[in-house]
């Protein structure tokens, strides 16, 4: 599965980037950002290239995060557990969903 280069909630475009060098000297592997419409992700992590797998989780976890926060529920965002749960269940029916 890819990770895409944008996606959009209600009518705002929120674009994906990559940061690895400021985001590792934040010892953060991403970050969503809702007032600048941004999720920033690292493709390695303190000189380490990381897993495809783990970028693809931390595109998911940053961007429950994001829709979270789009809604107002800035709690349940804050929430690190059902934000790693909720990120994973999407993605896992992202990944087996059958057309």
């Amino acid at each position: 599965m890819d990770i895409p280069k944008s996606f959009k909630l209600f009518a705002t475009t929120v674009t994906v980037n990559y940061d690895s060098l400021r985001l590792s000297n934040e010892s953060v592997l991403g970050e969503s950002n809702v007032t600048d419409n941004l999720i920033t992700l690292c493709e390695n992590y303190k000189g380490d290239n990381l897993d495809k797998s783990i970028i693809l989780d931390t595109y998911y976890h940053e961007k429950v995060h994001f829709i979270l926060d789009t809604m107002g529920e800035h709690t349940m965002s804050r929430n690190e557990k059902f934000v790693e749960v909720f990120s994973r269940l999407l993605r896992q029916s992202d990944e087996t969903t059958k057309y």
